[in-house]
């Protein structure tokens, strides 16, 4: 075999093995473009490790992280799914629309496992920035309703993440946006489409 072959050979590794670590780390709840380079860099060899960093966090998930909104107030409790996106917006006007001042909405913000525990100050403020980012508007919306919605963070897979807050978080309902059509949502997969099928609790899935 001829160097030529050898490195086209190689090259096509490469870009099949960047191609997958993108795609699993991205359904992963992992850095997709992290491990897209890392498989750059090493060929198959990144992906065997996602696949491994993969089953390590099945294992070990990481814990929720609770923003200081202050204590529950013990009324129904409602898990909505945001990320500021206007399906976050829409998520909080269904419950806003509801007309129940029994309702304790939880609004999860789920990141990649990558951003979980970063405690450097900078990196913590752009951290808290993002959280921000991801649920101004939905809380804006429960307030004009008069409702005080509790944020918790969570890392990882999203459709994981939602199912797992909803189970911790003792919700009786849980609120999420449709997202991902055609080519997206065959690649990714549909998050309401997970949640639908694994939680306990009544979903609600808000065009």
């Amino acid at each position: 075999m001829s160097v030529a072959a050898a490195l086209l050979i190689w090259a096509i590794i490469v870009i099949l093995s960047m191609v997958t670590a993108l795609y699993l780390a991205r359904r992963w709840g992992r850095d997709p473009f992290g491990w897209a380079l890392l498989s750059a860099a090493t060929g198959p060899i990144a992906v065997v490790g996602l696949i491994g960093t993969r089953q390590s966090d099945i294992a070990r998930p990481g814990p929720f992280e609770r923003m200081p909104n202050g204590p529950s107030r013990g009324g129904e409790r409602i898990l909505a799914a945001v990320d500021g996106s206007p399906a976050s917006a829409r998520i909080a006007h269904y419950i806003a629309e509801l007309h129940r001042p029994d309702i304790e909405p939880v609004l999860l913000v789920v990141l990649r496992r990558e951003d979980f525990q970063r405690d450097v100050a900078a990196a913590r403020t752009e951290h808290e920035e993002r959280i921000e980012a991801a649920t101004a508007e939905a809380l804006r919306v429960l307030a004009d309703a008069g409702l005080r919605a509790n944020v918790v963070v969570g890392y990882g897979s999203p459709g994981e993440e939602i199912v797992r807050c909803a189970d911790e978080q003792g919700v009786g309902a849980i609120a999420v946006g449709r997202r991902g059509a055609g080519l997206t949502k065959a690649l990714l997969g549909s998050v309401s489409e997970y949640v639908v099928r694994h939680a306990k609790q009544p979903v609600v899935v808000v065009e």
